[in-house]
C-alpha cells in the first residue's frame, strides 16, 4: 500500500514538517474537524488530508511548494466563506491563513497594509478608531483576501466603487512558491488580473489598500410588510428604481425574508413575509434625511432601525448571515433589469418563506460603474443590479428540499441574467468562470495565469485554464 504523504513517516512530511513555519493539522487528529470546517456545510463531505497554518508569507510558501511536489490537490482558506466550498478540498492540502492577522495603519495617507487572515470585521473596527473605512464586505466574519480578489461588493460601493478600486498593491506567493509584489508599477499585468481574479494567481499574504473616510454613518434597517404577492412585486419595483436614483453616498440592498422572532419585531409580523432594506449613507449626516425621504415614502414601514450609528455597528445586523453549520443552496447572477412579470412571479412565491430563505437584491451603480471596464478584471461594471437567492438548511437529508426552493426563486430572474460575481459563485453553478468574465477578461487573464501557474495549481476558485479561455468545472 502507498503511504500517505500526510502520515508522519512519510519522508517528504517529516521534512516538511520539521521546517515548517506555522502549525500542522492531519486527518484524524485532534481539532481536525474544527479546523476543516468552512461557512457553507455542503462542503463538508470534502476531508482533507492536511491543513497547514502558515504563520508568515514564507511559510504559504512552503507550503505551497509541498503540496506541488506531492500531487496534492490546493485549496486556500481565509475566512471560509465561499458558497462553493472553495476554502476545503478532497485529500489534499488546505493552507489556512487565519494565523496570518498582521494589520498597519497610517492614518495621515490613509494607506493600510492588511493581511489575508484578518476579517472585514476586525478591519472595520480597527479603522473605525481613525474615522476610516475600506469599501469591502457586508458580513464581519468575511476574509479580506477572498472577498478583494472576487472584486468586493460592499457597503460604500456606490459612493467609492469596489473593494479593488482602492486596492494599491499585494504581495502573493505563486504555484512556485515564489512571493511577488504587485501594483500598478510592478508586474502591473498579475495586478490587473488579480483585482477580479486574484485566486486564480496564487496566494495573498498582504494587500494595501488606500481607505476612505467613514466614522459615523447614517442607516441600518427599514422593513416594510410583503405578504400580498402585487405589494411584494411593487416594493421590490420602486426600491429598485429610488436605490439607483438615491445619491452615490447612499449604498442599500433589499431583501426579502421571514420577519425574525427578534425583540424589535412586532409580533403580528412574526413569520410573515417582509421586504427589508439594510442601507448605509456615508455622506455628511445633515443630508441623510433628504436621501432617506423617497425610501421612506414606499409605504408605511414595520419597522425603523435607521439612525446615526458608527459603520461596523452594520455587522451586527448581518450577524446571522455569518453563522456556520448550515448547507447553502444558492443561486445569483446579474440583471439589466426587472421586469414587472419577474417581480410578481416572485411576490407570489414568497408569501411562503422558510427560515433560511432569502432573496437578495444589490442595486449598484454609482463610482462603481464609472470605473473603465478594462481597469481590472472584474467584469459587470455596468449591471445595475446584483441579485441573489439561498436556502439553508441545518442537516442534508433537506439538500434536495433547498435546492428545488432555490431554483423556484431563481426561476423568474434565470433568463435575464447576464453573468455572475465570482464570490457569489455556489456549488452548482457551471462553468462559472464563462459567466464571471468577458470573453476578452477571461482570455486575457489565462495568458496571464499561463505564466505563473502552467499547471493549475490554483484550481480551486472560478478557475480559468492557463493559456486556454476554458472553464474547469468543479
Amino acid at each position: 500500500m502507498t503511504q500517505s504523504v500526510s502520515s508522519p513517516t512519510h519522508p517528504a512530511f517529516e521534512t516538511f514538517s520539521s521546517t515548517f513555519r506555522g502549525t500542522l493539522i492531519r486527518r484524524g487528529e485532534a481539532g481536525y474537524d474544527g479546523a476543516r470546517a468552512v461557512w457553507n456545510a455542503a462542503a463538508d463531505d470534502l476531508r482533507p488530508a492536511l491543513i497547514a497554518r502558515p504563520q508568515d508569507a514564507a511559510g504559504v510558501a512552503q507550503a505551497v511548494r509541498h503540496a506541488v511536489a506531492q500531487g496534492l490537490p490546493l485549496a486556500v482558506r481565509g475566512g471560509g466563506h465561499s458558497p462553493a466550498g472553495f476554502g476545503t478540498v478532497q485529500d489534499g492540502l488546505v493552507i489556512d491563513l487565519r494565523g496570518m492577522k498582521g494589520l498597519q495603519i497610517d492614518p495621515a495617507s490613509r494607506h493600510v497594509r492588511l493581511e489575508p487572515g484578518l476579517t472585514w470585521g476586525e478591519v472595520a473596527g480597527a479603522l473605525q478608531v481613525h474615522g476610516l473605512a475600506i469599501t469591502a464586505g457586508d458580513v464581519a466574519a468575511v476574509g479580506v483576501g477572498g472577498l478583494t480578489q472576487g472584486g468586493g461588493i460592499g457597503w460604500f460601493v456606490r459612493q467609492y466603487g469596489l473593494a479593488v478600486d482602492r486596492l494599491r498593491a499585494a504581495e502573493l506567493v505563486t504555484a512556485r512558491g515564489d512571493l511577488l509584489r504587485v501594483s500598478e508599477t510592478e508586474h502591473p499585468e498579475v495586478f490587473w488580473a488579480l483585482r477580479g481574479a486574484g485566486a486564480n494567481l496564487g496566494v495573498i499574504t498582504a494587500l494595501e489598500f488606500e481607505s476612505h473616510p467613514a466614522g459615523l454613518i447614517y442607516g441600518g434597517l427599514l422593513a416594510f410588510a410583503a405578504d400580498e404577492p402585487a405589494e411584494a412585486a411593487r416594493l421590490m419595483g420602486d426600491f429598485a428604481r429610488l436605490a439607483l436614483q438615491a445619491p452615490d453616498a447612499l449604498t442599500m440592498q433589499g431583501v426579502f425574508m421571514a420577519a425574525p422572532p427578534a425583540p424589535f419585531v412586532p409580533p403580528h409580523l412574526v413569520g410573515t413575509t417582509i421586504f427589508a432594506v439594510f442601507s448605509c449613507y456615508s455622506g455628511e449626516l445633515g443630508g441623510a434625511p433628504a436621501a432617506f425621504a423617497p425610501l421612506r415614502a414606499l409605504g408605511h414601514a414595520a419597522i425603523d432601525l435607521t439612525g446615526p450609528m458608527p459603520y461596523p455597528a452594520l455587522f451586527e445586523m448581518t450577524a446571522e448571515a455569518a453563522m456556520g453549520g448550515f448547507r447553502h443552496a444558492i443561486r445569483s447572477g446579474f440583471l439589466p433589469e426587472l421586469t414587472p412579470g419577474a417581480l410578481l412571479a416572485l411576490g407570489h412565491e414568497i408569501q411562503v418563506m422558510q427560515p433560511g430563505m432569502i432573496v437578495q437584491l444589490r442595486p449598484l451603480g454609482g463610482q462603481l460603474a464609472r470605473v473603465p471596464d478594462s481597469a481590472t478584471a472584474f467584469s459587470h461594471r455596468r449591471a445595475p443590479f446584483l441579485l441573489m437567492v439561498s436556502q439553508a438548511v441545518p442537516d442534508a437529508s433537506l439538500d434536495d428540499l433547498a435546492w428545488a426552493t432555490t431554483e423556484r426563486l431563481w426561476a423568474p430572474f434565470a433568463a435575464q441574467s447576464s453573468g455572475l460575481y465570482g464570490n457569489f459563485v455556489g456549488e452548482r453553478d457551471r462553468e462559472p468562470a464563462r459567466a464571471a468574465f468577458t470573453a476578452r477578461t477571461l482570455e486575457r487573464v489565462a495568458r496571464i495565469k499561463a505564466g505563473l501557474d502552467p499547471d493549475n495549481v490554483f484550481s480551486r476558485t472560478v478557475n480559468v485554464r492557463p493559456a486556454v479561455p476554458e472553464l474547469v468545472g468543479r
